[in-house]
């Protein structure tokens, strides 16, 4: 018998909208824009940076920097980047080389639809 299994992930992604209503407040619109984008720009430079690493060898990944970015993440409102990006670490300090690849995975995608959500709010005028 030939059994054949498709998996579709369906990560639910949160923004906390709040965090990023707050940065408005304080610091104005322009100039909440401009710390967001810098934000967005450190966060996908990071990951890209550790995917070519990740694709060399999935154990060579830096758990600093994936610790710098998941509180990044978790600053900016993107939750579940940061809960994925520290599930990534919990692996690496558990040796658990069989989880990494997926859980990598999970990271870039869950980041690509962050982003998108990131862009979606109101507070955004780009």
């Amino acid at each position: 018998m030939l059994a054949i299994t498709r998996l579709k992930p369906s990560d639910s992604i949160s923004v906390d909208s709040a965090a990023i209503s707050a940065l408005f407040r304080t610091h104005g619109a322009v100039i909440a824009e401009d710390i967001l984008m810098r934000r967005v720009v450190e966060l996908t430079d990071g990951i890209t940076s550790l995917d070519a690493t990740a694709l060399e060898k999935a154990s060579a990944l830096d758990a600093d920097r994936l610790r710098t970015l998941a509180a990044l993440a978790k600053d900016t409102g993107l939750i579940t980047l940061a809960q994925s990006l520290g599930a990534v670490v919990q692996a690496l300090a558990a040796d658990n080389r069989m989880a990494l690849p997926a859980l990598w995975e999970r990271v870039k995608r869950i980041g690509d639809r962050s982003l998108v959500m990131l862009w979606d709010l109101p507070q955004l005028r780009m």
